[in-house]
């Protein structure tokens, strides 16, 4: 009996470390996207020149398709409208969005 008990412990650790670790896999750290977030809001407020206000949501989030931690925002004056900003580079750009004749369209994307 002690085996089978220690088969099953094991085998169920087993397939907890392997769920967790695809599930990081495909979502990345949630500390990295809560960075990303906070980056991308300090950009916009210092070179941008936006205002903590106007933004309605700011969120970080992994790109498994690029490997890399972007952030989406949405503005108060656009809550249907979300761009997405990430590092490239060193330099923060805008790299997409649902609305390309949006207000907060800037000269960093590239269609």
């Amino acid at each position: 009996m002690n085996k089978k008990r220690l088969f099953f412990v094991i085998g169920i650790l087993l397939l907890v470390l392997i769920v967790g670790f695809i599930y990081y896999f495909f979502n990345g750290s949630p500390n990295k996207k809560s960075d990303a977030a906070t980056e991308v809001k300090t950009y916009l407020m210092t070179e941008r020149s936006y205002k903590a206000e106007d933004f309605q949501e700011i969120d970080g989030v992994y790109s498994f398709k690029y490997k890399e931690y972007q952030a989406v925002v949405k503005f108060k004056d656009e809550p249907n409208v979300n761009y997405t900003y990430a590092n490239v580079n060193g330099k923060f750009k805008l790299v997409g969005t649902t609305n390309v004749q949006g207000k907060h369209m800037d000269s960093t994307f590239n269609n």
